[in-house]
């Protein structure tokens, strides 16, 4: 039997990660205090802003349940699969942080390059297929010799590759191939300020910095220090402010319905564990039964 690809390319905000937002918060924090400690020699341990850690946070939710799982049965099932994550944000967040933490959380080979804003259409920023093809293909095809042959690579993005993304109107062309997903909102609430020093051992004298804790007030940042802003030196400001963020959140949380508890990447499984789905090829056909399927969530005991 030939040895083929089956690649799968995994866009990243809201289809296998949540809301990430208070993470590139905490890496702008991280940056601005390491070129603070630089600048003014500053003699305590600055974290660099390179080694984000989010491995807590993905563990907690961030990263969307089974999604590991929908990796390993794609490599039983189809053979040789082979991941790429295309995300809409920038070089350095993807390449820096991003990649490299949801790889760690995985415990799986991510294939190089991370596609990003970069490879998308400069005009609108729809992901392009046509874009990034080629550069999975000079990634794969030392491993894959036939791909050298632009038959065999033509049938594979046509039989063999998916785009699983929850935008409907995020592709610009080869819309046959995307699996659409429910949006995943998750998103962990924490404190910054506290991970800064729990996480990557700041010492907690840096933050009497008058243009450190200026940074972190005008990044929303709650901290009560008596070197800081009128409202960074009341104790019971900050203190009300925490509550009633806290609360705003929840409320939010609920109203909106988010959660960590779903199941589009089981249930994708169970639907591609069936009979009809074969081992070799997914057909557009296929494809597009199962977002018909998926997305309404119309399961009857015929199919099961």
């Amino acid at each position: 039997m030939k040895k083929l690809p089956f690649i799968i390319i995994l866009d990243v905000e809201n289809t296998i990660i949540g809301d990430y937002d208070m993470l590139v918060t905490e890496w702008y924090v991280l940056e601005y205090i390491y070129n603070i400690c630089k600048k003014k020699g500053i003699n305590a341990k600055c974290f660099s802003s390179d080694l984000v850690d989010m491995q807590d946070e993905l563990k907690n939710g961030l990263l969307r349940p089974n999604v590991g799982d929908f990796l390993r049965f794609c490599n039983t099932k189809f053979k040789n699969a082979e991941v790429f994550l295309y995300t809409s944000s920038g070089y350095a967040w993807t390449n820096l942080v991003l990649g490299k933490n949801i790889e760690s959380a995985l415990k799986m080979k991510i294939n190089r390059p991370f596609l990003t804003l970069h490879n998308s259409m400069k005009n609108d920023s729809l992901k392009s297929v046509a874009n990034t093809y080629p550069l999975m293909i000079q990634t794969l095809v030392k491993r894959y010799p036939l791909l050298k042959d632009e038959k065999v690579s033509e049938y594979i993005l046509n039989n063999r590759t998916i785009l699983v993304d929850d935008m409907p109107n995020d592709l610009f062309a080869y819309t046959g191939r995307r699996l659409i997903c429910p949006k995943y909102n998750f998103a962990n609430d924490y404190d910054i300020y506290e991970k800064l020093i729990r996480k990557y051992k700041l010492n907690p004298e840096i933050f009497n910095d008058k243009d450190i804790l200026a940074y972190l007030h005008e990044r929303k940042i709650l901290v009560y220090n008596e070197n800081g802003n009128d409202f960074q030196k009341n104790k019971e400001y900050i203190a009300i402010a925490k509550t009633y963020h806290a609360i705003r959140k929840e409320i939010k949380k609920n109203k909106d319905g988010i959660t960590k508890e779903d199941t589009y990447f089981k249930d994708l499984i169970k639907e591609l564990s069936k009979k009809k789905i074969g081992d070799e090829i997914l057909t557009d056909k296929n494809i597009t039964m199962l977002n018909i399927k998926l997305l309404s969530k119309n399961f009857t005991k015929e199919d099961e």
